[in-house]
């Protein structure tokens, strides 16, 4: 849960605090908001099928841990970059991670509940997107007003590097256990 919570803390940024830092800092429009929105939009209508195909035969703190190195870097690079068409791309590299993240998580969430209490630990689960979408947007306002505002961007970088690793360290400890570990291949038919 901790390491989901920093990383969403991140994630909620896209949709509350990069417009802002857009139009204040790059004087890019909300249309140009918009627009990259729309590019993530496009993303997952193109490759989300892919990817999933991808990743479900995968370990999922695995693939965890590489979706939120997506977001390390996609979010950090908001700090480096400068041109609006990098923008859009640093917003296709976090949607990569986001079509990585979304399906394992949830996957994830269920695999770890006895079936009598699934929804339970599903409903807590939640907690790891409410609890960043409260705290996360109000942390970003201050560091965006008080700062450097490309600090925000390499906090989130970090943030997102510390959950990857807690990822991978869960990844090491249970991909034994065999709902964590990788799924088997589906045979194809001859």
């Amino acid at each position: 849960m901790l390491a989901t919570i920093l990383m969403m803390i991140i994630y909620q940024q896209m949709y509350t605090t990069l417009s802002v830092y857009l139009r204040d800092n790059h004087n890019i429009n909300p249309k140009g908001y918009g627009l990259l929105m729309t590019t993530s939009a496009i993303t997952v209508v193109l490759f989300q099928f892919w990817v999933s195909r991808l990743i479900k035969i995968r370990p999922p703190f695995l693939m965890m841990a590489l979706g939120t190195l997506f977001y390390m870097i996609g979010f950090t690079l908001f700090g480096v970059f400068t041109a609006y068409v990098l923008f859009a791309l640093n917003i296709v590299i976090i949607t990569i991670g986001e079509m990585i993240l979304v399906p394992t998580s949830q996957t994830l969430a269920a695999n770890f509940a006895p079936e009598d209490l699934r929804g339970r630990y599903i409903a807590v689960f939640g907690l790891a997107w409410a609890i960043p979408a409260t705290i996360g947007p109000g942390a970003a306002g201050y560091i965006i007003d008080n700062f450097n505002p490309n600090l925000l961007w390499y906090l989130g970088g970090l943030l997102c590097a510390v959950s990857a690793l807690a990822y991978y360290i869960l990844h090491l400890r249970l991909s034994t256990r065999p709902q964590f570990a990788s799924a088997k291949k589906e045979s194809q038919p001859a």
